[in-house]
């Protein structure tokens, strides 16, 4: 990463003096460059509140260190915010989009059909779906795809060639059916014995948002599957999500996949209703029995302006106001957004019987997908 004082030094004043200038402090634009600047600081800081740290014994699993450390999929969703800030900031963020790509490009996996996995030195874990389509999205927009071709098209093969279930989703994890390396035969073992199989709404959504920017005339027939996948997977207009807490990931992945490959727009206005309907009196969303919480509201934020953007609908300023009026509330000058619950991992799957949920959250990740939301609204 680049660690030069003056370079950070001079992104951070330019996004102060952009505050400091700012007529009206209270916006979505000043909330946006808040955001930014702690996006910023997290980069120069090497991550440290970003990565997923967990336990794997020794004792069960082909480790040396039993600490494994993921922030392959965490740093993507963050590129993925730097790009849209790029252009507001007057390309000032090129250094950190540029370090960043080729972290990512240097992270994939080395062996079997390459991609990326959540945790790289897992051998027990198989590269996944989500990752790949999280990394193929910030790569494409950051000017990387001529050069990265070779690295999404093997995976792309084997997911949709020996991945795809009769649901018309496909599998999270990429391994060749045939032909399995010694390491694609534990990842099988593992995925039947811990990880769990099925397709999941939230991985399925990504990766037809990802095709879409990647090449949506060469993948229509996967497109086209994909979306009848998630047609037919919604209850009541929402979509729950496997691997992250709560309806409004899920819903906000599938808003943002079929209005991006032109799909049906009466399943987008009761998803939108859904959304609107679900907002809690103090302005925001939250968890099923929970208080509301920035990360669910920038989250239903983010489907609802997409959704209303697709159906050529404007959102009533004063209704939105009261959101805007949360967020703001809830931020603090030291750490942005508070911590929520982000990603859920279901253990027991296999069995049927989920017998433990492993919880990451990070307020990192939370300024993330508020500093995402609140660019919508500039």
């Amino acid at each position: 990463m680049f660690k030069i004082d003056k370079e950070e030094n001079k992104v951070e004043n330019l996004i102060i003096q952009q505050i400091n200038s700012s007529i009206e402090q209270n916006t979505w634009k000043n909330m946006f460059l808040n955001g930014v600047n702690h996006l910023i600081k997290e980069y120069y800081e090497g991550y440290v509140n970003t990565k997923h740290v967990m336990p794997f014994s020794p004792e069960v699993f082909q480790v040396t260190e039993e600490f494994q450390e993921g922030d392959i999929f965490q740093r993507a969703l963050i590129l993925d915010t730097f790009i849209d800030a790029n252009a507001i900031l007057d390309n000032q963020l090129e250094n950190i989009i540029t370090s960043e790509a080729t972290y990512l490009i240097e992270s994939r996996r080395k062996e079997g059909v390459g991609g990326w996995a959540y945790f790289p030195k897992l051998r027990e874990l198989p590269p996944d779906v989500d990752d790949l389509a999280q990394v193929m999205q910030v790569l494409c927009r950051s000017g990387y795809k001529k050069e990265t071709v070779p690295l999404f098209d093997e995976p792309l093969k084997v997911l949709f060639r020996d991945q795809a279930n009769i649901d018309n989703g496909w599998e999270s994890w990429i391994i060749p059916k045939e032909n399995q390396s010694l390491e694609e035969q534990l990842q099988t073992i593992w995925v039947n014995k811990a990880w769990g199989k099925g397709s999941d709404i939230d991985v399925v959504a990504n990766v037809l948002y990802a095709l879409n920017i990647y090449d949506e005339n060469r993948f229509s027939k996967e497109i086209k599957q994909g979306l009848s996948f998630l047609y037919n997977s919604h209850e009541q207009y929402s979509w729950k999500s496997t691997w992250y807490y709560g309806k409004n990931y899920g819903t906000y992945m599938s808003i943002r996949a079929i209005c991006a490959n032109n799909g049906d727009k009466k399943i987008i206005r009761n998803a939108v209703d859904f959304l609107i309907n679900s907002r809690k009196a103090d302005g925001g969303w939250a968890l099923e029995n929970e208080m509301s919480s920035s990360l669910q509201t920038a989250l239903a934020l983010l489907g609802i302006q997409i959704a209303n953007k697709y159906l050529g609908i404007n959102i009533d300023p004063n209704w939105l106001e009261k959101s805007r009026v949360f967020l703001q509330e809830k931020y603090n000058d030291t750490s942005g957004w508070e911590s929520s619950p982000f990603i859920r991992m279901p253990m027991g799957r296999p069995s049927g019987y989920i017998h433990t949920i492993l919880t990451y959250e990070s307020a990192t990740i939370t300024n993330n997908f508020v500093t995402k939301a609140c660019q919508k609204f500039i």
